[in-house]
């Protein structure tokens, strides 16, 4: 009941569209909202935050990176391909703040927003450059010349170094067995989740994401009138090296 077959590791190729359900905010419960206004503090100092600004916070989730940016600016929009968690994102967040529901590769505001945050990875998830590109683009599209970005990936040899392959965890009523491998012709990184309640399969959820280089991800950006102004390792300020897990570039659109 631990392991997967090969043909259990199949992906689905919109796997995004069923993985982020009901489900994910308990699977992923250890991203808690202490975290996200640590994460949000650095961010908005790194981006100069102003509470002028019109911010937006793409792929927001379920809100708690907003619920901390909404203490520091009047203007916040998030958007999600998720309704499950964009009404969970309603719940924690003053009325005011807008959500929409949306596809991160078609945005709908052109020159809306003077600063635009994407925390945690929720980037390469499509299976061309041509899309994961179109998402960069649109970050650029929705940017006012000059608007200030924070993008917030993940670093490809730290993941690669330090993968873990299986783990099995208990989130009671449930026990969670994920499985993790880096596909090397496609050059993404995996994962299944499946969830067991008693001895009953409840759900079985799959990740799959492009792991593009730091090199590789600093020419799109530029490719797309995104200038890099600052990369950081991890939420402390570290610089960018593989012994280090995130890829955080902080940059502005070109005028």
């Amino acid at each position: 009941m631990n392991a997967d077959t090969p043909e259990e590791r199949t992906i689905a190729a919109d796997w995004y569209r069923h993985s982020f359900g009901a489900l994910y905010p308990i699977l992923y419960a250890h991203r808690s909202p202490e975290a996200a206004r640590l994460e949000a503090a650095f961010a908005a100092e790194r981006v100069a935050l102003r509470p002028s600004d019109a911010v937006l916070d793409l792929c927001c989730g379920g809100g708690r990176h907003m619920a901390a940016l909404a203490e520091k600016t009047d203007t916040l929009t998030g958007l999600d391909y998720s309704p499950e968690l964009l009404a969970l994102a309603k719940q924690s967040l003053p009325p005011q703040t807008r959500l929409v529901r949306g596809d991160m590769r078609n945005l709908p505001f052109p020159k809306a927003f003077d600063v635009l945050f994407n925390f945690f990875t929720s980037f390469g998830y499509f299976q061309t450059r041509d899309e994961n590109f179109a998402v960069l683009q649109g970050i650029a599209r929705v940017l006012r010349p000059g608007g200030r970005f924070f993008f917030d990936y993940f670093h490809a040899e730290y993941t690669r170094q330090n993968l873990c392959p299986s783990s099995e965890r208990e989130i009671p009523p449930y026990r969670v067995i994920e499985q993790r491998w880096i596909d090397t012709e496609s050059n993404r990184v995996n994962k299944t989740t499946k969830v067991w309640q008693n001895d009953t399969l409840v759900a079985r959820l799959g990740e799959s994401v492009r792991l593009y280089t730091p090199e590789e991800l600093l020419t799109m950006l530029q490719e797309a009138e995104l200038e890099p102004d600052a990369q950081f390792g991890d939420y402390e300020g570290h610089e960018t090296s593989e012994d280090y897990p995130r890829l955080i570039v902080v940059g502005h659109r070109k005028a």
